[in-house]
């Protein structure tokens, strides 16, 4: 509890006033500490805005350039470079019958095709309204009596409480490999396999009793490759001779011969095809070419990314550091408005990372990186000048390092050879030779974007380090499962700004102490001085008194 304190009586002083102007002078030292510390935050949450500037734009450009499968230490897997769809393009004679996509695994060519057959399940219809013949098995039910029935060997239990509704259900949940639906305004089942091909079927063997009869009331027609059923009163689905059996499509391929295939979406030699049509008599056209277009969108998309990443990074280092602007009190607050304070708190945080070493240091490494050659490319280029893609101009007073496209010589350069292109961007260092003794990759072996994203990365790291990695921990191990390992493991997650605040902060409850005890010093010497002014005013009037007056 805080005590009461009452004061002024023999003098007549406001003493607590007295004393506030007094400790408004001791608290500057306790202000400055704190506006120290709040400097320092600033920092950090900038720190922490920058990587996630660096973490956001790797993962946005890795997801337009379609490299999604990583290893664990963020490393462009090989798979994603023979898959990339927007390299090449396919364009079929007939659409109707084929459409066709690629990648760039894909190799420039016309491709002939003819497609003799499609592929197709097994399909199966009631030949007529069976609504109430159903609807009489299932009445015809006792309390807590079941039946069984068997669709490609897996059992359906039906009860009395069950309706169509919840027997196509269970049939669908069930591992059958079908998919079932009833439509009760025309009391039609139907059935078909949810596979196409060979390895598609359907049987009903070994049902009997009350199952047997729920199945022959469907009066099923079924139609596979491999024959046909027509329903019949005096003969039975259940317990065919053999499985009803789907389709494998077959096409001839480019002079190959006989291909099955038992889907009719497949890929052959990176191809990606849809087949919708058969017909034995035609051939259909597949022609496969670069998209020069489509791969310089992309690449122009990345650069501009960059370049708005550099951007941001230059005005950061080169803010000016307005000094005279320090953060505000509490009280300083009071008497501004909200838009005086905003405009203050500006140039405040201004220049915080004016220079800074972490930020200076990644961007250098990335400018360098731009100039080294992409060793052991395997294409016509082995440099990012080659491309028509070099840095611009230096000058006064800017970060530098941002690209500039020389769209003509780019384009040419696609149309060459755009697997030699996506090397020099994207070759990714290998497991023994490009790696160093600490299992990180080696400058210029990796393509010039591989390159670039574990320089961004490697700067993160430093960030992070620095100022901790604030609320955006799942974002890094997106990029990087083991990102945060060292930071944990050699810094007990703390990070050396998270030190300076917390020794800021024990300096400022030091502070704090030593505030409320200069201040009771204060109340202890003007208690005095009342006390000695009420002996004085005691003495007077007792002389006072003896005067007679």
């Amino acid at each position: 509890m805080s005590s009461i304190r009452i004061t002024g009586l023999a003098t007549g002083i406001d003493t607590d006033k007295m004393i506030k102007e007094l400790m408004q002078a001791e608290r500057t030292r306790v202000d400055k500490v704190q506006q120290d510390r709040q400097i320092l935050q600033w920092r950090q949450e900038l720190y922490n805005s920058i990587n996630k500037d660096f973490a956001n734009f790797i993962l946005n450009t890795k997801k337009e350039f379609g490299l999604n499968v990583t290893s664990s230490t963020g490393s462009i897997d090989s798979r994603s470079l023979s898959s990339l769809s927007w390299v090449k393009r396919a364009v079929s004679s007939n659409e109707a019958a084929i459409k066709a996509t690629t990648t760039s695994k894909a190799a420039d060519g016309r491709y002939d095709i003819t497609v003799h057959r499609l592929a197709d399940g097994v399909k199966g219809a009631s030949s007529e309204d069976v609504g109430q013949a159903l609807k009489n098995i299932l009445s015809d039910l006792e309390e807590a009596e079941t039946f069984d029935f068997k669709i490609n060997d897996k059992t359906i239990t039906v009860k009395q409480s069950d309706t169509m509704s919840s027997i196509v259900k269970k049939i669908n949940e069930s591992d059958a490999g079908v998919q079932a639906s009833y439509d009760a305004s025309i009391g039609r089942f139907f059935i078909q396999t949810k596979n196409t091909g060979e390895g598609a079927k359907l049987s009903f063997a070994g049902t009997e009793g009350l199952g047997k009869s729920f199945i022959d009331a469907l009066k099923l027609n079924v139609t596979a490759g491999n024959k046909s059923y027509t329903y019949d009163t005096d003969k039975s689905i259940v317990d065919e001779e053999e499985a009803f059996i789907g389709t494998n499509a077959l096409i001839d391929f480019n002079g190959a011969t006989g291909i099955e295939q038992s889907s009719n979406q497949f890929t052959i030699n990176g191809i990606s095809l849809d087949i919708r049509q058969a017909d034995p008599n035609s051939k259909i056209t597949i022609q496969v070419d670069t998209d020069t277009d489509a791969v310089y969108d992309k690449i122009k998309g990345f650069v501009d990314q960059y370049n708005g990443l550099i951007d941001k990074m230059g005005k950061l280092l080169g803010e000016k550091q307005y000094r005279d602007y320090r953060p505000l009190t509490a009280e300083q607050k009071e008497s501004m408005k909200d838009k005086e304070i905003d405009l203050w708190e500006e140039k405040a945080k201004s220049g915080l990372l004016r220079n800074d070493s972490i930020i200076s240091s990644t961007l250098q490494k990335l400018r360098s990186s731009l100039y080294n050659e992409v060793e052991s490319a395997d294409g016509a280029f082995s440099a990012l000048y080659e491309l028509g893609i070099t840095t611009e101009r230096w000058v006064a007073g800017a970060v530098g390092g941002k690209l500039e496209i020389d769209e003509e010589k780019l384009k040419k350069a696609i149309s060459s050879d755009v697997n030699g292109v996506l090397q020099v961007l994207f070759k990714e260092a290998g497991p023994l030779q490009d790696l160093d003794a600490q299992g990180n990759p080696v400058q210029g072996k990796g393509g010039v974007i591989t390159r670039m994203y574990d320089i961004m990365i490697d700067g993160m790291k430093e960030v992070i380090y620095k100022a901790g990695p604030g609320e955006e921990s799942s974002l890094f191990r997106n990029i990087r499962s083991n990102m945060l390992i060292d930071f944990v493991t050699k810094h007990g997650s703390i990070s050396l700004l998270d030190k300076d605040i917390k020794d800021i902060d024990s300096r400022i409850s030091d502070l704090n102490a030593m505030l409320l005890n200069k201040e009771d010093q204060y109340y202890r010497k003007f208690s005095v001085m009342e006390q000695f002014v009420q002996q004085m005013n005691n003495q007077g009037s007792w002389m006072l008194q003896q005067l007679g007056m």
